[in-house]
């Protein structure tokens, strides 16, 4: 179907636009408030330049630390209680707030934002020696490895699949009706065909040497449990973490996870 064919075609259209605007944003969406977890009132605070723009980052101890990334329309304040675990075992914390995100001036409007600001974070606020992401934040810091930020051990926790076509189109699915949504794909697909492509996390894992551990709950309809797997399996030596119940945020606070993620990062695997 061509766009333009008359007044009920533009109408559609606009439907299918708004819906695949709504679904697959490309640009986070700013808290009305930054939020600070309440860790880090006590931390090293400092704005650091990045290709994207100014981000802004903490750092609690000295030493070499475990390096913090908070996934989409999320910020630092998803850590407070991995900060307290952590600081509980005497280990430095470095947590920033990614491009077009809490209280960074940048906006997330350059390609490979996330991963450059995350690579500029550790060789600031650095040595860096385990590295924890949740949601997009596992994107970004496998971005950042690629790029040569070093570390010793990795957790991705609730990781997507940058491009995964399959969950975007059951999304656009379900929240609409199937005229609209039928459209929308159509767009999607043409949008797809001209963009650049997006990062290969599983080309990527299977390049790593940092020990990786991947953690999801079965019930996450954030991300595919299935990624972690996939993701998994191309990442040399990585473990998998499964849990139950906690949905796509809450594993990442979870008191059992928080422990194993602790045990990892102190060397004891699985």
């Amino acid at each position: 179907m061509a766009p333009g064919d008359g007044p009920a075609d533009d109408a559609l259209d606009a439907e299918a636009e708004a819906l695949l605007a709504e679904v697959v944003r490309t640009t986070p969406r700013r808290r009305v408030r930054p939020r600070l977890a309440h860790p880090l009132h006590d931390a090293e605070d400092r704005q650091i330049d990045t290709p994207a723009g100014p981000v802004m980052a903490w750092r609690l101890g000295t030493g070499p630390a475990v390096l913090l990334v908070h996934g989409w329309e999320d910020d630092n304040a998803l850590w407070g209680p991995l900060i307290d675990r952590l600081q509980a075992d005497g280990r430095p914390v470095v947590a920033l707030d990614l491009p077009g995100h809490g209280f960074s001036p940048a906006e997330m409007d350059v390609r490979d934002a996330a991963g450059q600001a995350v690579k500029a974070v550790a060789e600031a606020f650095g040595p860096i020696e385990a590295v924890v992401g949740h949601s997009f934040g596992c994107v970004a810091l496998t971005a950042a490895l690629s790029a040569g930020m070093r570390a010793e051990r990795a957790v991705l926790i609730a990781s997507p699949i940058p491009g995964d076509r399959t969950r975007a189109v059951e999304r656009l699915r379900e929240r609409a009706p199937a005229e609209v949504a039928e459209r929308a794909v159509e767009l999607l697909d043409a949008r797809a065909a001209t963009a650049p492509a997006p990062f290969d996390i599983l080309g990527a894992a299977s390049r790593m040497t940092a020990r990786a551990l991947l953690i999801h709950s079965l019930d996450d309809e954030g991300a595919y449990p299935d990624n972690s797997r996939r993701i998994a399996e191309a990442w040399p030596g990585a473990e998998v973490m499964w849990t139950d119940g906690l949905g796509h945020r809450l594993v990442a606070q979870d008191a059992a996870v928080l422990q194993r993620i602790a045990d990892f990062i102190d060397g004891f695997d699985g």
